[in-house]
């Protein structure tokens, strides 16, 4: 248990520290150019951002172990790329403005439960966005050095080849030995040593600090003045950056937690991810702060350290606020290149991540759209990158689901039968026909034209003697209105050609946008419906699944062959398709069995009997049921006349592990095991007779399950 504190103390204290440099460079990107009071403030709400979203995220995370920043960096670097021209107070007016945005984009996206869209955005354009994001880190913190970086003296100023320096060799010692002490260590070696030399040649580092008299925090005026604000301050914001920023911002987020759920193995519920950081991001925003999120480092950092539970994320907090109460003194001390360092530092881990390291990564094409990107990010700002980002990802888009493949089964009625035993004579009845029905699994997602190479995909099959086809979608999980146009040219095309078109576990919204398009679908399970070839040569059918689509197919096809019956099979019959046996011997055998009538609903054999007959069907219907508990069923088969069933119960001297039941009024040949030990006492050569003719129907269900099998594989 003290191992555990101790480990617990350790990551909390490192984490509150890497928290707070972050904070104080942050707060000193936005508000560094300004008096100590503007500084002061600053500090102040990015500390309890970093407080309120360590506390939220740390203990409210649907993943274990999680650890929060102060603030999505895109959030930050946009904040900066669209604040430099604005006054102090106008500068609150629009962290708030992006705060509540990003808060409000957040919440959407959870609300409507697309958490994992980053998923479906094109990888290499998220990856020159976070490539330019890195941009925007390293001139953010050349222009806290330097502000005026875009001229021959700013250029040429000895501070900013300082930062430069620093943030390489800060970059490369991360890079090289790694750890946790490098950051908040190389960060408070950087004030010293700033400090240091400033004392030293006040002239030169005239600029390095920001001037004024520090206030405690009581005293400091770090609330936002709301009556100070009205509609013009809002209407003069510049808010096609701001909403990029609040985008950018979410995308940035969500693609972090995919990264942590890779990297380390926590399952994430997004959306719910999604909320925890807007709760945070609605209060910290309403006292001028940013929004908080978790992060990818941090977590490795908790991890390596042996942090366990909520201990370290409370910790981590109350160092945080310790600082936030105690370190407004000591802020005038702050030197801004020592904060420069580390915004440069992480546009280095930035670029380095996602533009030097993506080379390698992606095509030559893929990686010039990248760099791209980062080019538009570098040069145009937020406003334009984001703009590119949206065009390219459109057409990118359509040609990554236009490529995916919709079909994740295809297979006709030789290979692939419905959950229905049928006698011999119509199993080989489809395998002879069966080239007549085409079963077809769609899988994934169908939404954003991915649907629109299905049609291609079935052509192949929408050939002759093909009569029926099912399209199934239980394993599809999106649409929209480019699916149903497919669906509707499908169906024109198959009505055309004479085939039947049937949808199975078809999405209800998907069916109203068919139906209101003029498509006529007929329900089999709706009251008083009976599907027929001839109703459906101009409606598409709809089953509640593939198989009893595909048991339809089958009755409908046997039906119109010339192997069809009356359905009523006898004993004898059964005997004689079966085993090499003549007509005075079948006479013998029947003696063995006895005829057993079961009425509708009846159950016949109860799953955890012990097993001591079977049956061959002779008339009726039966359904084969595993019995889940609390009067709960799964069906797994329909037994037809000329079928057996319990053989393996009998044979192996088992309990019963399925329950059967007569779906109509049934009658029944049983044999149970008495008779089949007489049967072997006294007449050999019949038994022999039978255990062969079990032996061939077993090895006929294992046949076509090595079929199926086949298909899928």
């Amino acid at each position: 248990m003290i191992t555990t504190a101790l480990r617990n103390l350790a990551s909390g204290v490192m984490l509150g520290l890497i928290s707070t440099v972050l904070s104080l460079s942050f707060a000193s990107l936005i508000f560094g150019t300004g008096n100590l009071a503007d500084l002061q403030s600053g500090i102040s709400i990015f500390l309890m951002t970093a407080i309120v979203g360590t506390l939220a995220i740390g203990l409210l995370s649907s993943g274990k172990g999680v650890a929060a920043i102060p603030l999505p960096a895109a959030a930050m670097i946009a904040a900066l790329s669209v604040s430099q021209d604005l006054s102090p107070g106008d500068t609150r007016l629009m962290m708030i403005s992006l705060a509540v945005l990003t808060v409000t984009t957040m919440f959407l996206v959870g609300q409507s439960g697309v958490g994992r869209i980053t998923r479906y955005l094109p990888l290499p354009v998220v990856t020159g966005l976070m490539a330019g994001i890195g941009w925007l880190f390293l001139y953010g913190g050349l222009s806290l050095a330097e502000p005026a970086l875009l001229s021959v003296s700013g250029l040429m100023s000895p501070t900013v080849w300082m930062v430069i320096g620093f943030a390489a060799l800060l970059f490369f010692l991360q890079k090289k030995l790694g750890g946790s002490l490098i950051l908040p260590t190389g960060f408070l070696i950087l004030v010293f040593l700033f400090n240091l030399l400033g004392a030293g040649m006040p002239d030169w580092s005239g600029n390095w600090f920001v001037t004024g008299k520090a206030q405690s925090f009581f005293s400091m005026g770090w609330l936002p003045a709301y009556a100070n604000y009205d509609l013009d301050g809002f209407t003069g914001l510049p808010w096609g950056g701001v909403v990029a920023a609040a985008v950018i911002s979410v995308l940035v987020m969500l693609v972090q937690a995919s990264a942590l759920e890779n990297e380390t193995g926590v399952d994430l519920d997004l959306n719910r991810e999604l909320y925890i950081s807007a709760g945070a991001g609605f209060v910290t925003g309403a006292v001028g702060g940013s929004v908080s999120a978790l992060s990818l480092e941090q977590t490795q950092l908790n991890q390596q350290l042996g942090g366990e539970g909520k201990a370290p994320a409370i910790i981590a907090a109350v160092i945080i606020l310790l600082i936030c109460l105690a370190g407004s003194a000591a802020w005038q001390y702050l030197p801004l290149p020592a904060v420069a360092v580390i915004l440069v530092y992480l546009g280095f881990r930035y670029l380095d991540q996602w533009l030097i390291s993506a080379r390698n990564r992606f095509n030559p094409m893929d990686y010039q759209l990248v760099v791209v990107l980062f080019v538009a990010m570098a040069a145009g700002g937020v406003q334009l990158a984001a703009l590119l980002a949206v065009l390219v990802t459109v057409p990118l888009l359509a040609r990554q689901f236009s490529k995916q493949r919709s079909i994740h089964l295809s297979a006709d009625a030789t290979v692939l039968h419905s959950l229905v035993e049928r006698p011999l004579r119509h199993n080989k009845a489809l395998e002879k026909y069966g080239d007549r029905v085409r079963t077809v699994r769609l899988k994934g997602d169908l939404a954003f034209g991915a649907a629109y190479s299905l049609q291609d995909d079935l052509e192949p099959y929408l050939q002759a003697p093909c009569v029926f086809v099912i399209l199934d979608f239980a394993r599809a999980q999106g649409f929209d209105a480019s699916t149903a146009s497919v669906l509707q040219r499908l169906h024109n095309q198959c009505q055309q050609r004479k085939i039947i078109l049937l949808l199975s576990s078809l999405p209800p919204g998907l069916k109203d946008i068919l139906v209101s398009s003029g498509m006529g679908i007929m329900d089999d399970s709706a009251e008083g419906a009976k599907l027929t070839t001839r109703g459906l040569m101009k409606v598409a059918g709809q089953f509640s699944d593939w198989d009893r689509a595909l048991e339809w197919c089958e009755s409908e096809l046997l039906s119109r062959l010339p192997t069809t019956e009356s359905g009523e099979f006898t004993l004898e019959s059964l005997l004689k398709e079966r085993m090499d046996i003549l007509p005075y011997e079948v006479v013998h055998l029947v003696r063995y069995f006895e005829p057993v009538s079961v009425k509708e609903g009846e159950y016949f054999i109860r799953q955890g009997q012990n097993a001591d007959a079977m049956y061959l069907i002779t008339k009726g219907k039966v359904e084969i049921q595993l019995d889940l508990g609390e009067e709960r069923y799964q069906r797994l088969k329909t037994m037809m006349p000329g079928t057996i069933i319990g053989e393996t119960g009998l044979y192996a001297s088992s309990v019963r592990t399925i329950s059967a039941k007569a779906l109509e009024n049934a009658e029944l040949m049983k044999l149970d095991a008495q008779a089949l030990k007489e049967m072997e006492a006294n007449n050999q050569l019949m038994a022999i007779r039978l255990h062969r003719f079990v032996v061939l129907l077993m090895n006929d269900r294992l046949s076509a399950s090595e079929k199926v099998l086949k298909e899928l594989f």
